[in-house]
């Protein structure tokens, strides 16, 4: 087992130092890849022992064998218990889930031939390619630490003269896209190597000494200071997605940061929608980016109002150490990077009505490859939007001119992309949709054969996407290290399209039915539309037809009215010599009798109101009580009247 172990950690070993040494040319190759063999299978014989979890105990004969073969030893602490004799033993315990840093969140994502990365592809989610591109910076300083000039070149190199300074980066050789990113050992050993060489006790003939080797100590201490701040920048965005940090990840920051930075981005874009996004799809994307793992433990809209409404997030992309982290990545990755910071310009002057914060001016001077991309958009929105199909925006209501007409060259792109992608009140697609993934291949190629001739001359601009040479792959050199498929759609497809964390989406009719790529490509979408134009004419032509028809009901009414106002007229007493009017009268007193209430008989009782009767009363205007409208003197007679009787009563009964 120690064997086969040994052997698999050598065959690895051999495969890193040949990809690491790949740019040298053969006879440099030949001589150095046995010592920077060695050094990194020394390397990945100490990762497997701290991987074993135990280093070799002390009188335990098994430990060497152990660790030697990879094996891990069980740790310290009382012993598992044991089954009596004649018990079955208890089942095994079940495996140990593996780490979230092991685990892979993204799905697979299909292949484009010639095409390293498309579209908004998570790599960040990623853990299996985040620790290769870990590894990869582990071969490449093994490699590098070897390779240190001559003294009095390295010394002219670090002391160029002429006012000019070189960064710390430069003069350690640490950073950049080929060697990644460093930490403190390697910040170490770069400079005990060139230390050595331009001391100034060894080169007391060169003047330059003293001066590059001062030079030297300020760029290591700088670079210790820019880890401390690098490691600090990673904390922060991870913890704006409510993510932990590895510890295996902080040795050399530089990739995760760069990765957290991304995450970020493309979290707030997801969040924010961009294009035409119903308020229903948004919701849907908000739900989406809520249960997906990538998201981690983050809240929505803590998040946005943490990027939009508070500056500490976005002065974190314009510090230098982002600036250090994007160059020592991979070119896929870093113009995937500035498309993302493109949009998310967009995004925020889309939410504050074309307005954006003026901390956006730092950010764009850590990276002016942007300005190089706008130029690119720009052109291309040229040629969406013809000047000579153009029309002049709609001033007012009563204007019959509706704005800029798409070119005949993006309306046949316009219709391609509505086709493929569904309707965004129903749902979305991924990214890793495979007809998706084809026409933005195919936009792609059709827009870089018209930006290369000679009349519009774009190739400067597209070197921003242009793969880096070794890059293969199935044997054959990529052509592009990364295809913006997002800005392009967003830009051809102007009000039609829409992004969200759900995927893409696009503005169609009720009833829209996905059509592959192959069909797309086709023009059978034309086909579709001219048979839903004709079926809406059709509509359009029975709405009119039962306007007509309403309208001449109307019109045969309103005749018919005119016809019996003229017979009216013509009926009128005085145009009619026979005209009774005595019968004429008759009629009306009946009627007019009909019509009033019946008088009561004589002989019939008289009905009452079953409420009883109240008089009518007033209040005091001095004490508030109700009193009767009778006057006093009313009330008096009423009282005398009362007497008189009661006096005649009693007259009466004593005769």
């Amino acid at each position: 087992m120690a064997e086969n172990g040994d052997a698999e950690l050598d065959k690895q070993a051999q495969a890193m130092a040949e990809k690491a040494l790949a740019a040298l040319p053969e006879g440099a190759r030949a001589a150095k890849i046995a010592k920077v063999k060695d050094g990194i299978l020394k390397r990945l014989k100490e990762q497997a022992a701290k991987a074993a979890g135990a280093s070799p105990q002390v009188g335990s004969a098994a430990a060497p064998c152990m660790a030697s073969a990879g094996a891990p030893l069980p740790p310290p602490g009382p012993s598992p218990p044991v089954a009596p004799i004649g018990m079955p033993a208890a089942p095994p315990p079940p495996p140990t889930p593996p780490p979230e840093d092991t685990a892979t969140l993204t799905p697979a994502v299909p292949k484009i031939e010639g095409v390293e990365a498309l579209g908004d592809e998570i790599w960040f989610a990623d853990a299996a390619y985040r620790r290769s591109l870990r590894e990869a910076v582990a071969a490449a300083h093994a490699a590098q630490k070897i390779l240190v000039g001559a003294p009095a070149g390295e010394i002219r190199r670090i002391c160029p003269g002429g006012g000019r300074i070189l960064g710390a980066g430069a003069v350690l050789r640490l950073g950049g896209a080929t060697l990644g990113g460093y930490g403190e050992a390697d910040i170490a050993y770069a400079y005990r190597q060139l230390s050595r060489a331009l001391h100034p006790d060894k080169n007391p003939d060169i003047p330059e000494a003293h001066d590059a080797f001062k030079r030297l100590t300020e760029a290591a201490d700088e670079l210790r200071a820019g880890l401390t701040e690098a490691r600090n920048i990673l904390h922060a965005l991870s913890a704006a997605m409510g993510l932990p940090v590895l510890p295996d990840t902080t040795e050399r920051p530089q990739v995760a940061l760069f990765a957290e930075a991304t995450r970020v981005l493309f979290a707030v874009l997801g969040l924010s929608g961009e294009g035409e996004v119903p308020p229903l799809a948004l919701n849907r994307g908000v739900a989406a980016f809520t249960a997906s793992p990538c998201s981690g433990r983050c809240q929505a809209q803590l998040l946005l109002t943490e990027w939009y409404d508070q500056p500490r997030l976005l002065d974190l992309y314009a510090g230098q150490q982002l600036r250090t982290a994007y160059d020592c990545s991979r070119k896929r990755l870093r113009a995937q990077f500035l498309c993302a910071l493109n949009r998310a310009t967009q995004a925020e002057a889309k939410r504050h009505h074309e307005c954006v914060r003026g901390n956006w001016q730092a950010v764009m001077m850590q990276f002016p490859e942007i300005g190089l991309w706008r130029e690119l958009l720009d052109k291309i929105k040229m040629r969406v939007w013809s000047r000579s199909e153009a029309k002049r925006e709609r001033g007012s209501m009563w204007d019959d001119e509706e704005g800029p007409k798409a070119s005949a060259w993006a309306k046949t792109w316009r219709g391609r992309i509505t086709a493929v992608l569904p309707r965004g009140i129903e749902t979305a697609t991924p990214w890793t949709d495979t007809e998706v993934r084809e026409l933005c291949a195919a936009l792609w190629k059709d827009l870089t054969a018209w930006a290369r001739t000679p009349e519009v001359d774009l190739e400067r601009h597209l070197q921003l996407f242009t793969a880096e040479p070794g890059a293969e792959a199935n044997g054959k050199q990529d052509e592009w290290a990364y295809v913006p498929a997002a800005d392009l759609l967003l830009v051809v497809g102007e009000g039609l399209v829409g992004i969200t964390s759900e995927g893409l989406l696009a503005k169609n009719p009720p009833g829209h039915e996905r059509m592959s790529w192959v069909e797309a490509q086709k023009d059978k979408w034309a086909e579709r539309e001219k048979d839903r134009s004709k079926k809406e004419k059709k509509n359009r032509d029975h709405s009119d037809d039962d306007n007509d028809r309403r309208g001449s009901r109307d019109k045969d009414k309103s005749e018919k009215d005119k016809d019996r106002e003229k017979s009216s007229k013509n009926s009128d007493p005085k145009n009619d010599p026979n005209f009774d009017w005595e019968q004429v009268w008759r009629t009306r007193v009946q009627t007019n009798r009909s019509r009033r209430p019946r008088a009561p008989s004589p002989t019939e009782p008289r009905r009452r109101s079953r409420s009883p009767r109240r008089r009518p009363t007033s209040r005091s205007p001095r004490t508030g009580e109700r009193r009767s409208n009778r006057s006093r003197s009313a009330r008096r007679r009423r009282k005398s009247r009362s007497r008189s009787r009661r006096r005649t009563c009693d007259v009466i009964s004593s005769d």
